[in-house]
């Protein structure tokens, strides 16, 4: 069998940047959400739980290591070896009852930082969840990751292994290179401005491609004031992929979804008689895999899209914001853009500590308009159909995102088997009726299909 060594190292720019800008307000973690039918098997034990979870520990090595920040931040973080102490602080069993109560459980997950001192990972299962739409009752896995060890794309690759039937790997932890680790931080204090100041002069002259856009003020763009509040909303995949082959241009199911949202955002707004004077935007992450070769685990960049909320017929408002998103995934791999990313490969790392520094201070409340974009919009890829857990079977996944100041309405879409969920997550203060958003999601794809259809 295999072994994973897990040694000392260094936190790439882009990854420690999700360490640098975290605070209370601005989380950075990924958390994924996934039900496994449950046809009448017996209650699950912690004991069981835990000894499935140790049995797979040797998939990553993330499962056997913590952050350790350098003193002053003179360099950037390092991940040391750890060994897990007690898989008690990892891996949990509750059984919550109703699938309302469970959804109030993922929220608050969502909503807590996690402790890097142990190793940036969690397992809460919540064993028997009744009255899950369309399921029925069904055991749910939480995976809780931070983001600093991986992506979106690299959450599906674990979750393949981790619910997979390929035996783990035996791990074998190095030292703690404490000597290295100083070497390493001595040298990067006196090379850092030297590197920093070529990265620059190399990319001088491409400012252009970072332009900032400003955007209206909803009320979804306020600092946060209250806990988040999660809604689930399922479409078939045959009615998505229907509208989409009925598309006069070719589509992407991203379109669609943009498309979807938009809808019903502007009708949400205009029913509070909050109409913005502009379109509104959204955030979309975009996968770099095969455009750039980044030396991090985090392999995205974020796509600003015009979501055309002021265009009122479905159809034009698909085909605007398709042109819209091809746009901005051309400026994402345009080699311009691509100079100006570069520039956080050479920064150091006390600059990045200030500049997360100077994204805390800040806030929302009084803002007359906001950069950039207005929603968060993610899609991310489908996992296998044959994973199992504890001998239970897959039938849909879920991820959820943590809402941030000036960010207090996100989607987060995936797709498995036979549907399309959209996971909202928002809060009561700024949305005291998801349901009801809900059905604006629903009403608002249903009208992009009569008018698609006819």
């Amino acid at each position: 069998m295999s072994t994973l060594r897990v040694g000392t190292t260094r936190l790439a720019p882009r990854d420690a940047v999700f360490v640098y800008d975290e605070t209370d307000r601005h989380l950075s973690h990924i958390v994924a959400v996934y039900f496994f039918a449950d046809d009448g098997d017996a209650p699950l034990d912690a004991h069981r739980v835990r000894e499935w979870a140790r049995a797979r520990l040797g998939h990553a090595p993330l499962f056997h290591r913590r952050l350790r920040r350098i003193p002053f931040d003179l360099d950037l973080p390092h991940w040391v070896p750890a060994p897990v102490a007690n898989m008690a602080d990892h891996v949990l069993l509750d059984a919550p009852g109703t699938w309302t109560a469970a959804r109030s459980r993922i929220a608050e997950l969502v909503s807590a930082r996690m402790d890097l001192a142990k190793p940036p990972w969690e397992i809460h299962v919540l064993d028997r969840v009744r009255e899950v739409p369309g399921i029925g009752t069904a055991t749910v896995v939480v995976l809780k990751l931070h983001h600093s060890v991986c992506d979106g794309v690299a959450t599906r690759e674990l979750e393949a292994a981790l619910f997979g039937d390929s035996p783990a790997p035996d791990v074998e932890l190095a030292g703690d290179d404490l000597i290295g680790t100083a070497v390493r931080t001595a040298a990067s204090v006196l090379t850092a401005p030297a590197r920093f100041a070529l990265g620059m002069a190399r990319t001088r002259g491409h400012d252009g491609a970072g332009a900032v856009t400003r955007q209206p003020v909803t009320r979804f763009n306020r600092d946060i004031h209250a806990p988040p509040i999660l809604h689930v909303v399922t479409l078939p995949m045959s009615e998505v992929r229907a509208v989409q082959a009925a598309c006069p241009v070719r589509v992407t199911v991203n379109d669609l979804m943009l498309t979807t949202v938009a809808g019903a955002l502007a009708a949400y707004l205009a029913e509070h008689d909050e109409t913005p004077e502009a379109s509104l935007a959204a955030m979309v992450p975009m996968s770099m895999r095969g455009v750039a070769q980044w030396d991090s685990v985090n392999q995205l960049t974020q796509m600003f899209v015009d979501l055309h909320t002021d265009i009122d017929d479905p159809v034009r408002r698909l085909l605007a914001i398709k042109e819209s998103a091809t746009r901005a995934k051309a400026t994402a791999a345009d080699p311009a853009t691509l100079r100006m990313e570069s520039r956080v490969e050479t920064a150091p790392a006390l600059l990045l500590r200030a500049a997360g520094w100077a994204r805390t201070l800040r806030r929302f409340d009084q803002a007359t308009a906001i950069p950039l974009s207005n929603t968060t919009i993610s899609n991310v890829p489908p996992v296998r159909d044959d994973l199992r857990f504890v001998g239970r079977a897959l039938v849909r996944v879920l991820g959820a995102l943590p809402i941030h100041d000036g960010d207090g309405l996100r989607h987060l879409i995936t797709s498995q088997g036979a549907e399309l969920a959209v996971t909202v997550t928002t809060n009561a203060t700024m949305m005291p009726d998801p349901e009801h958003y809900g059905e604006l999601l629903l009403r608002s794809f249903r009208l992009l299909g009569d008018a698609v259809i006819g």
